[in-house]
């Protein structure tokens, strides 16, 4: 019951993020990329309590290297695949919006 409820306590905990430049709490760090935990959640939060502990414990073995064991991206990377998720996102709403001027274009007010 103990360690459920530690858990807790630490999934609310918020710190600065160094990738984000802005509080963030554990349990956002633990699920960033929806599956995986962020690369850094071992180096941010190691120091407030055993965040490597826990992530061996929660995650396969597999994972664990996944996330923590990977070479990170060049800068230039990330920077290219993140312009090209905001121009996907931003293309998004246009096309309904389109589709709906152009369907009611024709109709009388």
């Amino acid at each position: 019951m103990e360690e459920s409820s530690s858990k807790a306590t630490y999934e609310e905990k918020e710190i600065r993020c160094p990738r984000l430049g802005g509080p963030v709490n554990f349990a956002y760090c633990r699920q960033e990329d929806s599956r995986l935990p962020c690369a850094k959640a071992l180096d941010c939060w190691s120091p407030y309590f055993d965040a490597e502990t826990l992530f061996r414990e929660t995650l396969t073995d597999s994972q664990f290297a996944e996330c923590f064991f990977k070479a990170p991206q060049p800068k230039m990377v990330t920077l290219v695949e993140l312009i090209e998720r905001a121009r996907k996102i931003a293309e998004k709403p246009d096309k309904p919006d389109t589709e709906s001027s152009d369907s009611s274009a024709g109709e009388p007010e």
